[in-house]
Formats: C-alpha cells, sequence, structure tokens
C-alpha cells in the first residue's frame, strides 16, 4: 500500500511554508513517539517528517498519528494526505483511511489502493453493487491483477451468482505462482453453492497443485472430506501433509477428530449474506502471500482489510498477529493475539506467542508465569516448557532452563528422532551450568535419536577436545560435521581448534583463516586465529587478529584474556606440550 501519489501543488504550497520550522519543531520534541505530550505544538512539517521517519522504521501506529497531525494542520495537501492512506491502512484505521481515499480518489481517480479501501468499506456498508463497480473499472494490472478478480468474485458470490462469481475469480489462474489460490477460492465458491462435485475437484487441484500447501487449504478439503461423511480420507489427507507442515494445530486438531469419531470440522465461514468473511479471507492469503521482508508492509495492509471484513476469525487474526511480530510491533502483535478465539486451533499458539513477546521484552518473569499456566491447561504439550527453557537458557538462567526442559522430556513418552533437538538444548543448558556428566548424556542421546547432527557432534566434541577426552572419536565426529556443514563457521573453527590443543598448529591454521572467512566478527573465532598464527611463528598476524577479535565485543573473560596475550603474547610450550 506504499503511496503511488505524485506531489500536487497543494504540497508544494504546504512544504515550501514550514520545513524550516517544522524540522527545528520536530528535532525539539524528539518527536518520533506518538505518545509526546499533548502540549506541543506540531507543525504540518515536523509531523509530516516525524511520519516519514515511523515509516521507514516500521512504526504503523506512530506513522498514522503524525499523518493524521499533518492533516489537522493541512486537510487538503496531498502529499499529507498520500502518506496517511497507508499508515492508517497498517493501523488498521479503516474508516479514517476511507475518509483519506475519497479525498486522494478525487485529486487522482486511477489511484487504485484507495479505491480498494473505499470498496472494502462499501462492502461492510452492504454496498455491494457500488462496491463492485467501483473495483471493475479500475485497470487489472500489478498486484490488482489478484486483488480485483478475488473481491469480485466474493461480491458476485454474495450477490447469489456463483457462476458469475467462477467466471469473475478466473484471471486468478493466470498469475505465475497464484494457480493453487484460485483452486482454493473456487472450491470454496463450489462448496458454497452446493457443487460439491466441482468443490472436490477445485480442493484437490489446489493440494496437489501446491507442493508446501499452507494449512489453511488443508483445513478447508479436509474438513470437506469429513463434512461428506468421508473421515479416512480425511484423515489420510491430515498424515500425508504433516511432514511437510509439521505439528500444525490444523494437522494436529484434524487428526484428533479424525481418530475420535468426532464432529466434522466446521464449514466454511464464508456464507455471510454480505459475503465479508469470503471477502476477508482472500485478503488474509494475500497477506500471507505477501509476507516476505521487502513486501511486508502491503502484506499488513491486506491484512487489516480482511479484519475490517472478518474481524472475528482466528486465522485472520493470528496471520496479521504474526506480520506485527515481523515487523517489531510486539504490543500491537500482542493485542491480536489475545483477541484470537483460546477454543480455535490457533488459539494456543496466540498465546505462545504472546508468552514470548513478554520475554523478548524483558519480563521474562511473567512470561514463565504465563508459559506455567499454559502448560498447566494442556499437559499434552511439550511447548510451553520447551519455550520456557529457551527463555530461561537466553537469560544464562541454564539450572533453571534444564529443569524446564526435563519437563517437556518427560511429555514426550518414547522420544521420536524430531526430538534430538530438546535433548541438545538441555545438554547446553546443563553444560553451561557446569554438569557436564548430565550435558553428556544428553547430547549422546540426541545422537542416539538423529546420528550425524551436526550441531550435535559439533558440541560434544569440541568439548571433549578441550577436556582433553576421547580425542581420537572427537576428531572423527568433527570432520564428519565439516562434512556436513563446510559453509559452518562454527563447524570448521571447532575441528580447527581440535587441531590446535593438539599441537597440530599447521594443520590448525588454514581451517582457522576459513572459519575466519565464514565468521569475520566473531570475537572467539579470530582469538582462535590469532593462537594458531602465533603458535606457527606469524606473531605480528597474530596480533592483528587478536585486535579484531577485541574490536568486536568478546564476552568479558575472553576479552581479558585477549588484553593478555596483546601485552605478552602466548607463552612458550612446555618440551612435550601440545597446548
Amino acid at each position: 500500500m506504499a503511496s503511488m501519489m505524485r506531489a500536487g501543488p497543494l504540497a508544494a504550497v504546504g512544504l515550501a511554508a514550514s520545513v524550516v520550522v517544522g524540522c527545528a519543531q520536530m528535532s525539539q520534541d524528539r518527536a518520533l513517539l506518538p505518545t509526546a505530550p499533548d502540549s506541543i505544538v506540531y507543525t504540518a512539517s515536523g509531523s509530516y517528517l516525524a511520519a516519514q521517519h515511523a515509516q521507514r522504521t516500521r512504526d504503523v501506529a506512530a506513522a498514522a498519528d503524525f499523518s493524521m497531525r499533518g492533516l489537522e494542520a493541512e486537510p487538503n495537501n496531498i502529499d499529507f494526505l498520500g502518506r496517511a492512506h497507508p499508515a492508517l491502512v497498517e493501523a488498521g484505521r479503516i474508516e479514517e483511511a476511507a475518509a483519506v481515499a475519497a479525498k486522494l480518489v478525487a485529486y487522482d481517480p486511477s489511484y487504485t489502493p484507495a479505491h480498494l479501501t473505499l470498496a472494502v468499506v462499501e462492502m461492510r456498508a452492504d454496498q455491494l453493487e457500488a462496491a463492485r463497480a467501483r473495483l471493475a473499472r479500475l485497470p487489472i494490472q500489478g498486484v490488482n491483477r489478484l486483488v480485483h478478480p478475488l473481491m469480485i468474485a466474493w461480491i458476485d458470490m454474495a450477490l447469489g451468482r456463483p457462476a458469475s462469481a467462477l467466471n469473475s475469480l478466473r484471471p486468478v489462474q493466470e498469475v505465475q505462482g497464484f494457480r493453487s489460490m484460485h483452486d482454493y477460492h473456487a472450491g470454496l465458491i463450489n462448496e458454497l453453492a452446493g457443487r460439491f462435485d466441482d468443490a472436490e475437484a477445485s480442493y484437490r487441484r489446489a493440494v496437489e497443485g501446491d507442493a508446501g500447501a499452507p494449512p489453511r487449504l488443508i483445513e478447508a478439503f479436509g474438513g470437506f472430506l469429513e463434512r461428506r461423511g468421508r473421515p479416512a480420507e480425511a484423515r489420510a489427507l491430515y498424515l500425508r501433509v504433516r511432514g511437510t507442515l509439521g505439528d500444525s494445530p490444523i494437522i494436529r486438531a484434524g487428526l484428533a477428530r479424525t481418530a475420535g469419531g468426532g464432529a466434522p470440522g466446521p464449514a466454511p465461514a464464508f456464507a455471510t449474506p454480505n459475503g465479508l468473511a469470503g471477502a476477508g479471507e482472500a485478503l488474509a492469503n494475500l497477506a500471507a502471500a505477501f509476507r516476505q521482508d521487502n513486501t511486508v508492509t502491503l502484506a499488513l495492509a491486506f491484512a487489516r482489510l480482511g479484519l475490517y471484513l472478518n474481524p472475528t476469525d482466528s486465522a485472520a487474526l493470528s496471520n496479521a498477529g504474526d506480520i506485527l511480530d515481523q515487523l517489531d510491533q510486539r504490543d500491537k502483535a500482542d493485542a491480536l493475539y489475545m483477541r484470537v478465539d483460546p477454543a480455535s486451533p490457533y488459539g494456543f499458539a496466540a498465546r505462545l506467542r504472546v508468552a514470548e513477546n513478554m520475554h523478548e521484552t524483558g519480563n521474562t518473569d511473567a512470561a514463565v508465569r504465563m508459559l506455567e499456566q499454559i502448560a498447566a491447561e494442556r499437559p499434552d504439550r511439550i511447548e510451553p516448557l520447551v519455550t520456557m527453557g529457551n527463555a530461561l537458557r537466553e537469560k544464562e538462567r541454564f539450572t533453571e532452563a534444564a529443569a524446564a526442559y526435563g519437563r517437556a522430556i518427560a511429555r514426550l513418552g518414547v522420544p521420536e528422532p524430531r526430538h534430538w533437538s530438546l535433548f541438545y538444548v538441555r545438554g547446553i543448558a546443563f553444560e553451561r551450568a557446569k554438569n557436564w556428566p548430565a550435558a553428556e548424556q544428553h547430547f549422546k542421546r540426541a545422537l542416539e535419536l538423529q546420528p550425524d547432527q551436526p550441531d550435535v557432534l559439533n558440541y560434544l566434541a569440541y568439548t571433549w577436545v578441550d577436556k582433553g577426552l576421547n580425542i581420537v572419536e572427537a576428531e572423527r565426529m568433527l570432520k564428519r560435521a565439516v562434512e556436513l556443514r563446510p559453509n559452518s563457521g562454527h563447524i570448521v573453527d571447532s575441528l580447527a581448534w581440535a587441531y590446535f590443543r593438539l599441537g597440530r598448529f599447521e594443520e590448525a591454521v588454514p581451517l582457522l583463516e576459513r572459519a575466519v572467512e565464514l565468521l569475520p566478527q566473531d570475537a572467539v573465532v579470530l582469538d582462535h586465529l590469532g593462537d594458531g598464527l602465533w603458535r606457527v611463528g606469524r606473531q605480528l598476524e597474530a596480533t592483528f587478529q587478536w585486535k579484531r577479535a577485541l574490536d568486536n565485543n568478546p564476552e568479558p573473560e575472553l576479552k581479558l584474556e585477549i588484553e593478555k596475550k596483546l601485552r605478552g603474547g602466548l607463552p612458550p610450550l612446555a618440551p612435550g606440550a601440545t597446548r
């Protein structure tokens, strides 16, 4: 939804008159926070520049606030209008955005993002023919090749014209990479129209044509099969995609229903009289499709418009929350996560994200309390305890982290190969808590579950070498890890450091140089290279690498060691010593 407006005559007058004062005011206010005191007088240009900065830093709420402050000063400034519209949409302030959009299209009738906002508002007001006519007048180019056919198709469906809806939807299949989205919506429309054979054919094409079929598509097709009295086929679908979707809540819920003879999955929520939910679903799908970094604000705009049409849909709320999380707008994301129905398949994951955000914003104790509550409510799930362990480990509360991971392991029953990482992270927590026997036991168990897992091979073998244990086996393991991950700087460094600790300095240095190429700003790797160079007689180069290590924020203990080496180098090796 980035602004497509050109500067107009009103903008030139408004900005020229106040740019100097505005810049000074913005600097004086330190003003890029929407919570600044109301007593501050905001100039038009100061607000404009603040909004511009907020958009660059992806603070969508601040961008909307400052854009509106600018419009209060100059309500017809086309530059302010062009910046305010996407900011308001991204902030979820759709009706305010529509008021701005109306001015924008009066100035430039070809400005399609504003027309989409107006059409969405018209749909919610049950002005379906007006919305359809508005969208049908616009050129089909760029992203509109997807947006307009989807929206018009659902308007047609709401008007009771399924054949027209399917015809309107057809252009979507011509957009490369979006054939499955066409088939998905064709399946929904056909199912709602009672054309069950056509619906099944469309759903099946969508699933088979998308190697990474999204959970929402699997939910629709699996639910369709369940509702048609074919739970065994639905279960086969859920099992088939579980390998690619992992422990998706949709798959978990579908497997639980089809295993226990429960009620079929709910019918699509799109059979509303005015088509809001179907159009909202289309916009939510587009939001999910455009979540790459360079189009994430476009994704957020689609997500917000979709929620305006379908404000209680748990999948859409969760997706919009994830986009805001991606933009580091955690408080806004949490507000959406907390609106997700706890009983829906998305409710559990949404609450986990709220707890994770508590930790990431510095409130780890509150996060742990929330995770304890979720773990108590769901004794069948390990995720709350794993998340708790991760948070505590990040805070270097290693003994508590190991305990949390242990509780998760106790819930597993018989561990499967995919659970290797849980034993691995518990091993790390034990090792950092200086309980090596327990750490070693967990690393070995991880390798039993996933032999040749390079991260585990690396951690266990590196520590053995550092302790002077199992040298032959450790070297074999590290060589194998490098074979598996030749471009991992940490693993290459581990093998090199093993050679160093064994006194094989000439073998170590080329590997250490390779590790530094892969990790040029890692203080530990730079320090290791310095040590290797010193031992092969290249003292000047060693000193240079140690200085580089100091410039890359080493841990305090390592910093002291490097400073000592810079004063006097490494001590001479005793006769027969290797380290």
